[in-house]
């Protein structure tokens, strides 16, 4: 893995689609395995976490199975028994799923399988803002499903780095819908002062899926990775 540090964020593409050489879970994540009545649906819940354990565990420089988890106020998850200011999120869809790491800073990751919404508009006047439902209204049908999860990542990337989930009002933030732009988080009515605390990027990711990175602060190096089972 790639070195870590203050002015580094490792995002890690994990494929889903494969079973781990290994099996590295604790007795908690056992038990939630046996409980998905779909072999997809456990297969990809136990790659997910395997890789997790592994990547963590070279950075924390511990047996993968000895890594330990905990929430924060809003249920964050974080490292509960880490020696250092390791920090990390997690999104998956499908058959993918993005892990970003760094040192000292918060950060919140986001990835999505692009597919047909039903009731699109009606799921964006729930989440987007007028901005950005403007902005889908505005594309071809064919380009809506990639402006729809595009905005998505962006938001959720956001919201997870806030560490707020769902209690942050989706609708009172802006960002971009463009696939590039100088800043892609354009404005927060319900907490201003958190727009030039963050730094939001579009993630490169496999085709069919959006992904986004929102992290504290700024002059920071981004390292895209692909992990390959064990």
């Amino acid at each position: 893995m790639p070195d870590i540090a203050p002015d580094t964020v490792v995002a890690t593409l994990i494929r889903l689609d494969q079973e781990p050489g290994e099996v590295l879970l604790d007795d908690e994540e056992r038990r939630r395995a046996e409980r998905f009545v779909f072999d997809r649906d456990r297969r990809r819940y136990v790659a997910t976490h395997t890789a997790v354990r592994i990547i963590l565990g070279r950075y924390l420089e511990m047996n993968p199975l000895d890594v330990r988890f905990a929430s924060g106020l809003r249920g964050k998850p974080r490292l509960a028994n880490a020696s250092g200011d390791l920090r990390f999120n997690l999104s998956h869809s499908e058959e993918r799923a993005l892990l970003a790491v760094t040192l000292g800073r918060e950060l919140g990751v986001d990835i999505e399988y692009v597919r047909s919404v039903p009731d699109m508009f009606g799921v964006a006047r729930e989440v987007f803002s007028p901005l950005e439902r403007a902005c889908l209204q505005e594309a071809s049908s064919e380009q809506r499903p990639d402006v729809f999860f595009r905005v998505w990542t962006r938001k959720e990337s956001f919201i997870k780095a806030l560490g707020d989930g769902m209690h942050f009002p989706l609708t009172e933030f802006d960002v971009s819908a463009e696939p590039s732009a100088p800043a892609l988080l354009l404005g927060c009515r319900a907490a201003p002062s958190e727009v030039g605390r963050w730094t939001m990027l579009e993630l490169p990711s496999e085709p069919g899926y959006m992904a986004a990175l929102t992290v504290e602060g700024s002059d920071f190096e981004v390292v895209s990775k692909s992990y390959q089972r064990t």
